[in-house]
């Protein structure tokens, strides 16, 4: 993301902070509305004093990079109000033949057009403070308004950051919203080897039984991309590695001759692993322990991080001696675009 100037003292809608609020805006990240002025399509009747106590902190933290983020970068789709979000995918397809200087029986590259439909999740945080609370928390010389707007913003996410990979079952969606751990495209698991113990857990793996799950997990990506895996990795594309917090303590593990199982992929597989540890892959397969092997392909991303918005501030309401602001958000999960660029592995 861009680098702005801010003042974190002054409001994101003061003009001091206009560059960055302008920039948070136009990426969709989040929108307000001021009588008779509209910065953006106007949804909601938000005066643009709804941005009154989020800082430029806030926003920064709202849009902090979280695990989802590592995986796949974030990536607005539709509109505020949809229920459905359509998201076109491109497959291309075709293959060489021998050139026999026939007219037109090579002629087989094609593409194939698909419209996936995923469903929009909207969820909120908020704030409220009573005057006997911010008179308590002004003896420390602390904005307490501005102190839960920004916990709203760190709840939105992390929020959009579980349904990354969890997905999200809610009774009012009109499509559903599924996370990396269950998207219907994926291919399933396979089983991890067992090591010479008998057994396929890695804390009870040498590193080189560790790394030879990366390598057969890899074979198997050539496998069933028909060796475009390999040519993406040749070009230079990311090969990510998503593990729980238990198996990236045992990569590191090291023998009596100092190797560990990081060092034997970096050897096999070069500086283009990226390594991402991922809590929620612990115990994610029926109690055991997983872990993904992604390539990045070329046009389409292989995972879909998708967002419709951020962050929508509403008006700041008072009520005797309340004062309470709503903030909302909106996601539509993970879409996972080309399977054939992923291996699961259970077991681990």
């Amino acid at each position: 993301m861009a680098k702005f100037k801010t003042n974190n003292s002054k409001s994101i809608a003061d003009k001091v902070n206009l560059d960055f609020y302008r920039a948070m805006n136009e990426r969709g990240i989040i929108r307000a509305y001021n009588d008779g002025n509209a910065i953006t399509t106007p949804n909601i009747n938000a005066p643009l004093g709804a941005l009154t106590y989020i800082r430029p902190k806030a926003v920064e933290v709202l849009v902090a990079p979280q695990t989802s983020d590592a995986i796949a970068t974030p990536e607005k789709n539709g509109n505020w109000g949809d229920e459905i979000v359509n998201i076109k995918v491109k497959e291309f397809l075709g293959t060489t033949s021998p050139d026999d200087g026939q007219e037109d029986d090579g002629l087989t590259a094609n593409v194939n057009y698909e419209n996936v439909q995923r469903g929009a999740y909207y969820y909120r945080a908020g704030w409220r403070v009573n005057d006997r609370e911010e008179a308590t928390v002004g003896a420390f010389q602390e904005n307490a308004r501005a102190d839960k707007a920004e916990a709203a913003m760190r709840a939105l996410n992390i929020s959009r950051n579980e349904i990354f990979f969890s997905g999200m079952k809610y009774k009012g969606l009109a499509a559903p919203v599924y996370g990396l751990l269950n998207d219907p495209n994926l291919d399933p698991y396979i089983a991890a080897a067992a090591g010479a113990g008998g057994n396929t857990e890695w804390s009870d793996k040498t590193p080189e039984e560790i790394a030879n799950d990366i390598s057969d997990a890899y074979a198997d990506l050539q496998q069933k991309s028909k060796g475009i895996a390999g040519e993406l990795l040749a070009k230079g594309k990311k090969l990510k590695l998503l593990v729980c917090p238990a198996c990236d303590a045992a990569l590191k593990r090291t023998n009596s001759y100092g190797l560990s199982a990081v060092k034997k992929i970096r050897e096999n597989f070069g500086e283009s692993v990226e390594i991402i540890s991922v809590p929620q892959l612990a115990s994610a397969n029926s109690d055991a322990n997983v872990f993904y092997l992604v390539i990045e392909a070329d046009g389409n991303a292989t995972i879909l991080n998708s967002y419709v918005e951020m962050a929508r501030a509403y008006p700041i309401f008072q009520k005797d001696s309340v004062v309470s602001q709503k903030i909302s958000a909106a996601t539509s999960g993970c879409v996972v675009q080309v399977p054939m660029l992923i291996t699961r592995v259970t077991g681990v």
